[in-house]
């Protein structure tokens, strides 16, 4: 009796098991397509705006008007900006692209203060100012020239992103130099990056990108990469508990960390990684690569599940200001709130799984580099709430006012009046100089917080 019994239960054993394993690689499939798409996406958007930036440059070139030349030179400063935003989504950790970075960032600088002494004085680019911005179109013609001969690439060879992502590792260890000249992807963006070697280097008047800031929220003494593995297993907390965290590499870059590395058998195929900074041990990020198939929790549970999170680890006194949904994920930033201020530059974005509201991710890079335990608070506003609401433009519908902390062009602490209002159907936070009553700066947002246009 006993086997005949045998028989049927392994056919049942191989059939759930295959049945699990099916699940697994359709799981991983699913995220593997996601991935793909939201590169792929980005890397559209990246040729869009570099296009655009492009168009506007040439156009203020010949433009003969001052109110032209003015909102040509913002819609470049917008591009610009755009752009930086959308290769910094693409997998690229493996390339150095520090010429490209800093041709787009001169872009924006350069756009951003013509067209703001322009408003000041009233008066047209001089000829320093229109060779600058010749030669800053010339250069991004080169960009361009690039990454459109890459779109073909894709359309024709069937490259991929992932492929991209998965040299990462490797090109941060220095070992890459054949893998990426092999890959047509890392390959095109390396012949760019010559490209911009060979042609010179362009100055102009208040260019600040050689400024860096200081990370000021690196506190403490430095710690060993043992001290690292067990701050990550504290961060990671229970959940963790039968994993195994490792001491990775030690990372170069805007400051020292750890890279640590976190694999717990309960969950297949999932790796999280974390960088730990030298000083102080302070976690500067945290990523998970697991997709979620399918939401359980919404927006809100998700922002509970965050700020838990948060409150655990130490992170007092933070306050969701904007969240959005992608791929099952809730992406959601927080911002500290001291003093009935809110201190937007030292911002925290978590990733949550909306199927079972773990964190996923945490990137709190502008925390450990704008917080300063040391500096002193704010002094109370030269301006109050009642002059600030005399500077609105009477079409606004105003909802809420407060303070808010931001950063100016020079990357100095700003204090400000943050104004909430509507305009028929579109929100806008609008940015005014508590002690001058400057409007400093203004953001269109969606009803949850998330910048558009």
């Amino acid at each position: 009796m006993k086997n005949k019994l045998i028989i049927p239960l392994l056919l049942l054993a191989l059939v759930v098991t295959a049945g699990w394993g099916y699940s697994q690689y359709q799981t991983k499939r699913q995220w593997e397509v996601n991935a793909e798409n939201q590169y792929q996406q980005s890397f559209e958007e990246l040729i869009r705006h570099v296009s655009n930036m492009e168009t506007s440059m040439s156009k203020a070139l010949v433009a003969g008007s001052f109110p032209q030349s003015i909102r040509l030179l913002t819609d470049c400063w917008r591009e610009s900006n755009s752009s930086q935003e959308n290769l910094g989504q693409l997998p690229l950790t493996s390339v150095d692209l520090s010429r490209t970075k800093m041709l787009l960032a001169k872009v924006s600088t350069f756009c951003f203060n013509t067209a703001q002494n322009g408003l000041v004085s009233g008066d047209q680019p001089d000829s320093k100012e229109w060779s600058a911005l010749q030669n800053l179109r010339d250069q991004t013609q080169i960009i361009l020239k690039h990454v459109s001969s890459l779109r073909e690439q894709f359309y024709s060879s069937r490259a991929r992103w992932l492929e991209v992502d998965r040299l990462g590792p490797i090109g941060a260890s220095g070992l890459a130099s054949n893998s990426l000249n092999n890959n047509k992807v890392t390959k095109a963006f390396l012949m760019l990056e010559d490209g911009l070697r060979r042609v010179p280097d362009i100055q102009f008047e208040g260019n600040n990108l050689g400024f860096v800031p200081k990370a000021t929220g690196l506190t403490g003494k430095n710690v060993s990469s043992r001290e690292a593995v067990a701050i990550a297993r504290r961060f990671l907390g229970p959940n963790y508990k039968n994993a195994t965290i490792k001491y990775d590499r030690l990372i170069h870059g805007g400051f020292p960390s750890y890279m640590v590395t976190a694999t717990d058998p309960r969950r297949k195929n999932q790796e999280t990684r974390l960088s730990i900074s030298v000083k102080g041990g302070h976690v500067a990020w945290m990523l998970a690569n697991r997709s979620v198939v399918r939401p359980r929790i919404n927006l809100i549970q998700a922002r509970e599940k965050g700020k838990a999170f948060l409150d655990r680890n130490g992170y007092s006194n933070m306050e969701p200001v904007s969240d959005e949904s992608f791929a099952n994920i809730a992406t959601i930033t927080f911002v500290p709130r001291r003093n009935k201020i809110l201190h937007y530059p030292e911002m925290i974005k978590l990733q949550v799984a909306q199927d079972n509201g773990e964190i996923l991710g945490m990137d709190a890079i502008a925390l450990v580099t704008f917080n300063n335990p040391k500096a002193p608070a704010f002094s109370n506003p030269k301006i109050n709430e009642g002059n600030i609401r005399k500077l609105l433009n009477p079409n606004l519908e105003m909802k809420k006012i407060q303070l808010a902390q931001v950063l100016d062009e020079m990357y100095n602490k700003v204090l400000c009046y943050e104004v909430d209002g509507t305009l028929q159907k579109d929100r806008y936070l609008i940015y005014y100089n508590a002690n001058t009553g400057r409007e400093e700066k203004i953001r269109k947002v969606d009803a949850r917080g998330n910048e558009v246009g």
